[in-house]
């Protein structure tokens, strides 16, 4: 894991993953730090406020600022070494948020070998917590790719540090529903799958064989 150093007004601490809006590469939707707890503790607040608040990643320098809209959830854990580990993110990326933005979520996962399927889960489970629409899961594939198919529904953030993705994602709820509407017309395969019968021979009864 490498770290970098972040720091403000004068204190430093070290970061390993930074996750930021991709066109202003300022406004950050992710970011885990560690170090001393009153150290720790300045570098969150100066971001709560908008205050001085930079980082350093490959010899590049980043001046952060915190996202326009929304509130943020802030985890700190205390470590065996007497360290402070702290993870700050949006309250969007919370299951069952209810905040201002009834139509945005955002996701975060990390790289790995189950990550297409993390992504989907937790994409499908924000989603199905946002809309009145019955949703089912095996429709996750084609709702993301529909998500990417309409503007500004789907954004893939920023890594600046680290081995986490994220995405945000805003849609309009009628929108949504008409082009599920249409999909169940169209017989589309990913979507009129899950309600084809197949427990038996078209009569009823179970086959075994």
């Amino acid at each position: 894991m490498e770290l970098y150093p972040i720091l403000a007004t004068g204190i430093k601490a070290f970061c390993s993953d930074m996750i930021l809006d991709p066109y202003s590469l300022e406004e950050v939707y992710f970011m885990s730090v560690a170090g001393y707890q009153t150290t720790v503790k300045g570098i969150i607040a100066n971001l709560l406020e908008n205050y001085g608040l930079n980082i350093e990643v490959e010899g590049e320098e980043y001046y952060l600022t915190r996202i326009k809209t929304g509130r943020y959830k802030t985890q700190v854990k205390k470590l065996p070494s007497g360290f402070v580990h702290a993870v700050v993110f949006p309250r969007l990326a919370l299951p069952k948020n209810e905040g201002d933005e009834q139509n945005s979520f955002c996701i975060f996962v990390k790289e790995g070998c189950k990550e297409k399927q993390n992504q989907l889960n937790l994409f499908f489970r924000h989603l199905d917590e946002k809309v009145s629409i019955p949703l089912h899961p095996s429709w996750s594939s084609w709702l993301w790719r529909t998500f990417e198919e309409q503007e500004d529904w789907l954004l893939g953030l920023n890594t600046l540090a680290g081995n986490y993705k994220g995405y945000l994602f805003n849609f309009i709820p009628k929108q949504l529903h008409d082009l599920i509407s249409e999909a169940i017309r169209d017989r589309k395969p990913e979507i009129i799958d899950c309600m084809q019968w197949k427990g038996g021979n078209g009569d009823g009864k179970f086959n075994f064989s």
